[in-house]
């Protein structure tokens, strides 16, 4: 999926996307009284992160992996992975990575950049598909 899919996703769950340039970090999703999703374009350097960004924070919304400022760690992490694992999925599916391999394309971070995502979600989606 490219970024244009996401945004339109998002339209679809009536989900606001909102450009913050003054939050520290670089996406975030809320949920209160209607889902919104912030970007900060001033930490965003390519498109290829800002689609990974919207893509993990529309895991948290589809997997329901929300905590508060006063979650633990542990349930932090968890909701995180959750969010990261429907990111990766959303992003590469498992005839992409084949498709690689069979034109020869067979690093990580080559294949990275054929299916335009970061390196780190490769290796996750090429784990979970061997593993599943």
């Amino acid at each position: 999926m490219n970024l244009s899919n996401f945004e339109e996703l998002a339209e679809r769950e009536k989900i606001d996307i909102f450009h913050d340039n003054i939050m520290k970090q670089k996406a975030k999703i809320i949920k209160y009284d209607g889902t919104y999703i912030l970007l900060n374009n001033k930490k965003i350097h390519s498109e290829t992160e800002r689609k990974c960004l919207l893509a993990e924070e529309l895991g948290h919304y589809y997997y329901d992996a929300y905590y508060t400022l006063n979650s633990d760690q542990t349930f932090i992490d968890k909701q995180e992975y959750r969010a990261k694992k429907w990111k990766c999925l959303a992003c590469i599916s498992r005839q992409s990575i084949l498709d690689c391999f069979k034109r020869g394309i067979t690093n990580l971070y080559d294949i990275a950049i054929e299916l335009q995502v970061e390196p780190n979600m490769v290796e996750f989606a090429y784990d979970y598909y061997k593993r599943n």
